[in-house]
């Protein structure tokens, strides 16, 4: 895998914590809303569309990335997505998971380093 593939590889995990994690501060702040009160509060939120903004970036890099890499590889890494949710939760959103969970995110970074070991 080249440079260039590693490098956007990277982005797309932090650009989908980023977009998880600003669609939850957007949402926390849309309240009770329902129906179309609802929706009309989901697009407005500056939150939710850089979030979306996001994951608009990471499509297209991730297209990049499995275009010039195996599947086979890159698919099971992108995993590192759920060890960022959990620190994300921790640092932003004051979310307090327990050892069980840090635990579980330790295992899957192992495994996806393993996956990217495979690759040569």
């Amino acid at each position: 895998m080249s440079a260039l593939s590693w490098f956007l590889f990277g982005l797309t995990v932090v650009l989908d914590v980023f977009g998880q994690t600003s669609f939850k501060l957007g949402l926390d702040r849309v309240g009770e809303a329902h129906g179309v009160a609802f929706w009309r509060a989901v697009a407005t939120n500056p939150f939710v569309v850089t979030g979306f903004l996001g994951y608009c970036v990471e499509a297209v890099s991730w297209m990049y990335v499995v275009g010039h890499a195996p599947l086979s590889v890159v698919g099971p890494m992108a995993a590192l997505s759920y060890v960022g949710a959990v620190l994300a939760g921790r640092l932003f959103l004051g979310e307090r998971p327990r050892a069980r969970r840090w635990l579980a995110a330790g295992l899957v970074t192992i495994g996806a380093g393993l996956v990217g070991a495979s690759l040569g």
